[in-house]
């Protein structure tokens, strides 16, 4: 495979030390070429691969190569990307792979394996965005509790690692319910569909051998890497499943932040609704197969970021929730929107609960549970 490889020059020894030793390079673009060359000259390439930034354009248009891989940090990997696709360097010929050593790619597959191991421990488990990443905190469930929701986290990786949750519980389980964190763009949001996203999708690879709809089969894909870092493992002693994924820090949260923020209408794609729609169904069925009961919600989110949302589309979320309600009889719907309790200093940006505001949502979903249970499950 012949690839030209972007990078800046901080930790390029590592970034060549990851990348698979059998590709061929048809040109390293750096920032840095003297420190390169040293560089270089260590892992047995020539140095003659070098080319400084500035020649980016001549390098991308001029040469001749299979993929163009981005390796940087994620500012630099992003400004990189967008100066290629002013180019018109086709989206499927440029790897994006923004804090490629990072612990980060492996936390995946280190939390199935951890589950796997201690999964006779767990009742409830919950996948989910963003919203659930930070909006739930496990200490205040009163049956243990697994929290897999991660940032960008799409429906279709929620229902792949729920399989896999399931699968580990196969003749001991002790699994009563799962909590699915939904939001209003959940039925129009696929992660590989944003284009400045498809460096976050590699932990899931690593975990799950998995590219939903990308332009590269898996094969392909594993041919960018040295088999020993997709091998890796983190040791399960430096997981911590007690702490909250939430942020302690606060923003000023009014329409400058909003502005600043992502613009949620960019995670809008209309052509995978029905895609996920069924996906929910499949997720829900896996539940009812397996008799755990599925608690769907939204995390509560600031007026400003509601305000987004017009009745059409807040519509046809609701109308899809209540659909697969009313299929699965043992599904429910928690409204989070709805909650008085959470108040504006219980977020630390205009749609995530901060640190307060997970421990009272939480609670709150702990309550419904414990109803639930009281009457029967």
């Amino acid at each position: 495979m012949r690839v030209l490889l972007v990078t800046w020059i901080d930790q390029l020894l590592q970034k060549l030390s990851i990348l698979n030793p059998e590709l061929e390079y048809c040109a390293i673009v750096v920032d840095e070429i003297e420190p390169a060359k040293e560089i270089l000259e260590r892992v047995g390439l020539p140095k003659d691969l070098l080319c400084p930034m500035t020649e980016l354009k001549t390098c991308a248009e001029g040469l001749i190569y299979d993929y163009i891989l981005c390796v940087q940090k994620h500012f630099y990997d992003k400004k990189i990307i967008s100066e290629l696709q002013q180019y018109d360097i086709p989206k499927d010929k440029i790897m994006s792979f923004a804090g490629l050593p990072s612990a980060i790619n492996f936390q995946v597959e280190q939390a199935l394996r951890y589950y796997q191991e201690h999964s006779a421990e767990f009742e409830i488990f919950a996948t989910g965005i963003s919203h659930a990443a930070h909006g739930l905190d496990v200490r205040q469930f009163k049956r243990k509790t697994f929290n897999f929701a991660k940032p960008s986290q799409d429906l279709y990786y929620d229902f792949q690692i729920a399989k896999r949750v399931v699968s580990y519980g196969k003749g001991h389980s002790t699994l009563r319910y799962v909590l699915i964190g939904l939001t209003p763009y959940s039925f129009h949001y696929e992660l590989l569909r944003i284009f400045r996203y498809r460096c976050i999708f590699l932990p899931y690879f690593i975990a799950l051998n998995d590219l939903h709809n990308f332009t590269v089969s898996a094969d392909d894909y594993k041919n960018f890497f040295n088999k020993e870092y997709l091998t890796k493992k983190l040791p399960l002693s430096t997981l911590n499943v007690a702490t909250p994924y939430v942020a302690l820090s606060a923003k000023v949260i009014d329409q400058k932040t909003l502005d600043a923020g992502v613009n949620p209408f960019r995670r809008f794609f209309p052509e995978t609704r029905d895609e996920n729609v069924k996906i929910l169904d499949d997720y829900l069925t896996l539940c009812e197969e397996n008799n755990i009961r599925p608690i769907m919600f939204m995390t509560p989110v600031t007026e400003i970021f509601m305000n987004l949302f017009k009745n059409q589309m807040m519509k046809e979320f609701r109308d899809f929730v209540e659909q697969a309600c009313q299929k699965h009889p043992s599904a429910k719907f928690v409204d989070g929107w709805k909650l008085n309790s959470i108040i504006q200093t219980d977020f630390f940006d205009c749609e995530h609960l901060n640190i307060h505001g997970a421990a009272k949502f939480s609670a709150h979903l702990n309550d419904i549970i414990e109803q639930l249970d009281a009457q029967g499950g």
